[in-house]
């Protein structure tokens, strides 16, 4: 392949065609890194108006580092994986304590931070200062597969490690906006299923147009089937207006709050034993199904009432303001049904 042609095909291309994104309208740093953090494992739609609400609401890092990580959590509500804004919250507060609130420019210096790795690190580098890191999301290796009819399986890193590298060796002068360029091609262009090979900028170079085996890449082991949960789900209720939470400790979900969820052959007794408290009989309300990446939740919504309470029970009218997951809002919606 004549890269120094491809380069120029994909910029001019980009330049002509490329979207209007908000992150794309900033040189900030903070911005550009804040936007690359919600985009992981998130499409640009579903990222448009979180964007948007969190540079109104933090418009300067310092602003984001002060916030404290229940709030945070609280408008990230919704976007999932929160690991994300936990590290983005940490790694933001060293930035300030330790970098007078200027991101750093140095590439060792901002790998080092809490929560980026080589995608983060590669995209926030090239596009708010120009390094020559790859940034190598799913649409870049998809892209790549293609053009060099590369059959190596994508899910293992050292397939991921190894096209870094590549890319690395032909990277532009405007690292950054060839970075973008590549995952917009993936995500215009060369999509997964019914790419638009007819009016791709990059045709001409490209192996498996050539070879009509576009299909075939790029090449990944087949994922387990996702593992099945069922649960019961209880709003427990106290003749004070207050309603039963746990606030979740382990890592995935931390810092988010939570109704009591059982395995569906938890017997009343057990739970009541669990909770420290006393139960009525438990009426059903709903039915729910929540997705995750590699597991499926099944819930069976209950309301309880009880005449106890303890330090788990909380205001109903102050349940809107806590962090939730996106499963735990599911159950949540039907509260207005128990009272």
């Amino acid at each position: 392949m004549n890269y120094k042609l491809f380069n120029e095909a994909l910029l001019d291309w980009y330049y002509e065609v490329r979207r209007d994104l908000p992150w794309r309208e900033t040189s900030d740093p903070y911005k550009i890194w804040l936007s690359e953090v919600m985009l992981q494992q998130t499409q640009v739609k579903t990222v448009i108006p979180y964007y948007n609400k969190f540079i109104k609401k933090y418009p300067t890092l310092d602003s984001i580092a002060n916030e404290n990580s229940e709030s945070l959590l609280k408008e990230w509500e919704g976007l999932g994986y929160y690991n994300r804004i936990r590290n983005f919250h940490e790694a933001v507060k060293e930035v300030q304590s330790s970098y007078q609130s200027e991101v750093p420019n140095q590439p060792e210096t901002f790998f080092t931070l809490k929560g980026v790795g080589p995608y983060i690190g590669g995209a926030v580098q090239s596009i708010a200062f120009n390094h020559k890191i790859a940034a190598v999301d799913g649409n870049v290796l998809r892209v790549m597969t293609r053009l060099t009819e590369d059959s190596r399986d994508i899910s293992k890193q050292k397939t991921i490690s190894s096209i870094k590298s590549h890319i690395e060796t032909f990277m532009p002068e405007s690292a950054g906006d060839f970075n973008q360029a590549m995952m917009e091609l993936g995500a215009t262009v060369c999509t997964p299923r019914a790419p638009k090979c007819i009016t791709c900028p990059v045709q001409a170079h490209c192996e498996s147009f050539k070879n009509n085996t576009v299909n075939l890449y790029p090449f990944k082991k087949k994922a387990k089937a996702k593992k099945e949960l069922y649960f019961n789900v209880y709003l427990i209720l106290n003749d004070q207006n207050e309603i039963y939470l746990y606030k979740e400790t382990k890592k995935l979900l931390q810092g988010m709050y939570k109704f009591p969820k059982f395995d569906v052959d938890t017997s009343v007794e057990t739970i009541e034993d669990e909770l420290h408290i006393e139960l009525s009989q438990p009426q059903f309300l709903a039915e729910e199904k929540h997705i995750f990446t590699h597991k499926v939740w099944y819930m069976n919504i209950y309301v309880v009432h009880t005449t106890s309470t303890n330090d788990h029970f909380v205001r109903l009218n102050e349940v809107r303001e806590l962090p939730m997951s996106v499963a735990m809002q599911k159950v949540y919606k039907y509260i207005d049904e128990t009272i």
